[in-house]
């Protein structure tokens, strides 16, 4: 039974999701703290109520103001209306991370006691503690390990290292131990250091090559002797290639000032062939459930920003619920806590720091804003739980459990090609305000096809002329005999202004039907438009259908195809409004990562196709984060039909 965890703006808001999604009273979640929503029968008073709730009559009270923002007095009491009152905890006290004091570690193979202690940066001394039936000279693959919450972060890896080398248990480049780098193998790794493949992987208990991972610490040589043979041969080998020989091993001291995805970054940007080296992604152990277990998702999103109820905010957490009904027909167990972050940084370092709930997610969708996903990887990137970020196009940060679902700018055009290729000649019709920033988009694409530039005039009438290297205007051009020519030709508007595109629009369809009826040709036609026309509310969509307009867009939902159809249906059944496309959003968002929860997340994702509704999603890693690489063309026709593709 999927168990939903409300967090709601306004008090009519929860009545109206909780009579459409709950089937017996319910303990709603409003940021972390718990409410028992209960529904106002005859004698109801405010007395009775914190009498029957064991709270106070001010709890009430302030517990409506904070999800309401509206004072609560007994004569606002009203039959059948929900209130919400706050859950008593026994002797609840507000600590870092507390629901749980452990966290359960399952050993992999090639994982020494110290290394699981680097990476949670927990003392050897407290993990060999809370683990006193563990061998940590013989760990073996499968064994569970608990890990102290309040103890990670805490430990240096220099303390770390400083109790191998007292247990002899040095592992450090060079005196026979490697750390892993991305791209490395078993073959690559036994030529280097002078060792067969089998005695590689006997050395290091893996049964084949496709164990070995990134980031593991793995034996070289089976003996001190050996050690020291094979410490003598990295120097030489390293000097013959003309490196610096005293570069030896990763400054792992300074990773741990860093993020796991600024670390991977400087990685391949510290070595002198990173021009040519491909990031690759970092193999991220994420949780796979099976389809009998529960799925904890944590909902991260801006309800609220400055104190203004953000009603965009709402729709995509209503199209969450509707995927959440749908997963549960589908069989599947799902928690969602909720979270309003109100565009705070400092709110969600808080919520970072002291919700137990995010700490035990298996998924977490938002924050919305890029600036404020730094304190949530930090959480995600250490406990390898996905983040999902919905909306915004992440530029400044890398991280190997970061998905990115808004379409990546470098892809933008890749539905243009065969347009943009050098098949037809663009022309660029600019007016007296523009968008520079896409006509700079096109001509970057376009360095290879034929291209004019106009600036378009009105004054009572259309005027067209050339346009010279300094934007002013060069001789007179008659569009209509312009437009006769039989080659093929793609107009691209430039104007931003809603007036001058409409007129743009309006002449050139009247100067093509005029054409057209005299008998003569206009050759292959049609309009690029930017992606900003899709929310142009003052402009005929009959001038977009008459002209061929073409753009690109991020998403799309068309109202008249069967998926959307049925949602919307559904949502205005739920809402008594239509969805808004945060609606859709939401609903896509949680249909494909709850999904890919149970069928296992990572790089098996790459170039799978998603469309939850109609919207396609493709994802690949690229500078070190999953991005959404799919746009979708909107393509208007002169028989009034709109092709997606």
């Amino acid at each position: 039974m999927i168990k939903k965890r409300c967090l709601l703006l306004i008090a009519a808001l929860f009545v109206a999701i909780s009579v459409a999604f709950a089937t017996e009273p319910q303990v709603v979640v409003f940021n972390g703290k718990k409410y028992v929503a209960h529904t106002i029968v005859s004698g109801d008073t405010l007395y009775s109520l914190s009498k029957a709730y064991g709270v106070t009559e001010d709890d009430i009270i302030k517990a409506a103001m904070e999800i309401s923002g509206e004072r609560l007095s007994a004569s606002q009491l009203k039959l059948g209306e929900k209130l919400f009152i706050p859950q008593k905890d026994e002797d609840k006290k507000r600590t870092k991370r507390s629901k749980s004091a452990y966290r359960t570690h399952i050993v992999e193979r090639g994982q020494t006691l110290y290394s699981i202690a680097k990476s949670y940066k927990i003392s050897v001394a407290i993990l060999e503690e809370d683990n006193p039936t563990v061998d940590a000279a013989a760990l073996a693959p499968g064994t569970e390990l608990n890990i102290r919450r309040s103890e990670m972060g805490y430990a240096t890896t220099e303390e770390i290292e400083r109790v191998e080398r007292e247990r002899g248990a040095t592992i450090e480049v060079g005196e026979g131990y490697h750390k892993v780098n991305p791209g490395e193998t078993v073959y690559s790794l036994s030529r280097r250091y002078g060792i067969t493949e089998e005695e590689f992987l006997q050395l290091n208990n893996l049964i084949s090559s496709a164990d070995l991972k990134a980031g593991m610490v793995v034996r070289v040589a089976k003996s001190a002797e050996d050690a020291e043979s094979t410490k003598s041969g990295e120097r030489a080998e390293s000097t013959q290639r003309g490196e610096r020989a005293e570069v030896v091993a990763t400054d792992t001291t300074a990773r741990d000032r860093r993020s796991f995805g600024e670390w991977i970054e400087d990685l391949f940007t510290a070595d002198e062939e990173a021009d040519s080296v491909e990031l690759k992604p970092v193999d991220v152990e994420f949780l796979t459930l099976g389809r009998h277990n529960t799925l904890n998702v944590a909902l991260m999103l801006p309800f609220h920003i400055r104190d203004k109820a953000n009603s965009n905010y709402v729709d995509f957490y209503k199209g969450v619920l509707l995927a959440m009904e749908d997963l549960k027909a589908e069989g599947y167990s799902i928690d969602l806590s909720v979270y309003d972050t109100e565009h705070s940084a400092q709110k969600i370092k808080e919520l970072v720091d002291y919700e137990d709930g995010l700490l035990d997610s298996h998924l977490i969708i938002g924050p919305v804003y890029e600036d404020e996903l730094r304190y949530v990887l930090d959480l995600a990137e250490d406990n390898n739980i996905p983040v999902v970020s919905p909306l915004a196009d992440i530029e400044g940060i890398k991280s190997p459990v970061l998905f990115q679902m808004q379409s990546e700018e470098s892809f933008k055009y890749d539905k243009f090609s065969d347009v943009l290729d050098g098949s037809r000649e663009l022309v660029m019709i600019y007016a007296s305000s523009n968008d520079t920033a896409f006509a700079e988009e096109i001509k970057a694409e376009a360095k290879q096809a034929p291209m004019r530039e106009l600036n378009f005039v009105f004054n009572r009438e259309s005027y067209f002329y050339n346009r010279n290297a300094d934007g002013s205007n060069g001789a007179f051009v008659d569009i209509k005999e312009y437009m006769r020519t039989q080659s093929a030709k793609a107009y691209v508007i430039v104007a931003d202004r809603d007036t001058d595109i409409d007129r743009i629009l309006t002449t050139l369809s009247s100067t093509r039907a005029s054409i057209v009826d005299r008998g003569f040709n206009v050759g292959n036609y049609m309009i690029i438009g930017n992606r900003k026309w899709s929310r142009l509310a003052n402009i005929e969509r009959q001038s977009f259908f008459r002209n061929n307009v073409a753009f690109l867009v991020p998403y799309h939902a068309k109202r008249s195809d069967r998926a959307i159809r049925i949602f919307d249906g559904r949502y205005i059944a739920a809402y008594n409004t239509l969805p808004s496309m945060y609606s859709y959003r939401g609903y896509d968002a949680a249909m494909i990562f709850c999904r890919k929860m149970y069928e296992g997340i990572g790089r098996d994702i790459e170039n799978e196709l998603f469309m939850p509704l109609t919207t396609p999603y493709r994802f690949s890693y690229i500078d070190g984060v999953y991005v959404n690489t799919e746009w979708t063309l909107e393509q208007y026709t002169d028989h009034f039909r709109i092709e997606i593709r």
